[in-house]
């Protein structure tokens, strides 16, 4: 008896690992997708990703929350799409402590700057 409930015991364990590595994987394949799609100017992957609520637009993946991916790859349509879903150019900050728009100084990106700063002044 106490062994078919220490099989059933490790069984459980087993599938509970596996179940988890497996959603590890698809959370770092949609992580990967949805930076892809912003770095190629791919709206329709990001939007898709986005409004499936495959990931939040307040994601941070390599360190970083995807607003910065989008302007530091200088894409103002990314831009715009990510702050449309939520994201917070003023307050989500990457892992070395600058937003999105000191990343847009920083970086040089000019078009995706002007976004934030057009936005913003939209907003208030």
């Amino acid at each position: 008896m106490i062994k078919n409930i220490f099989l059933v015991l490790v069984i459980f364990n087993i599938q509970s690992i596996t179940a988890h590595n497996h959603t590890n994987v698809f959370y770092n394949d949609v992580n990967q997708s949805v930076v892809k799609g912003i770095i190629n100017n791919d709206y329709n992957t990001v939007n898709n990703l986005l409004s499936k609520r495959l990931i939040s637009s307040r994601a941070i993946v390599d360190g970083k929350p995807l607003i910065i991916h989008a302007v530091i790859n200088d894409q103002p349509d990314m831009v715009n799409l990510l702050l449309r879903y939520g994201a917070q150019p003023y307050a989500d900050y990457c892992d070395q402590g600058y937003n999105a728009h000191e990343w847009a100084v920083k970086s040089g990106s000019y078009y995706a700057r002007a976004e934030l700063i057009v936005v913003s002044i939209l907003n208030n």
